[in-house]
């Protein structure tokens, strides 16, 4: 259930992103917050690990890392 409920919060804010025309940043940070709203709504004693296995780089971390930049 939580995989569909997941898997849904996904796609709305894909089709949100891409209706509004936001730049990759933007639907770089639109789907890091949406995997913060997952794991909040996760059963008490499951919410800081499942924060604490979400990315947090920065999208400009993100570009250099996808690019090969170092």
């Amino acid at each position: 259930m939580k995989t569909k409920q997941f898997l849904a919060m996904i796609a709305l804010a894909f089709l949100i992103l891409t209706i509004t025309g936001c730049t990759t940043k933007s639907w770089y940070e639109g789907v890091k917050e949406g995997a913060k709203n997952n794991c909040r709504s996760q059963p008490p004693g499951e919410v800081e690990s499942c924060l604490e296995k979400l990315n947090n780089k920065t999208y400009e971390e993100y570009e250099k890392e996808r690019s090969g930049q170092k």
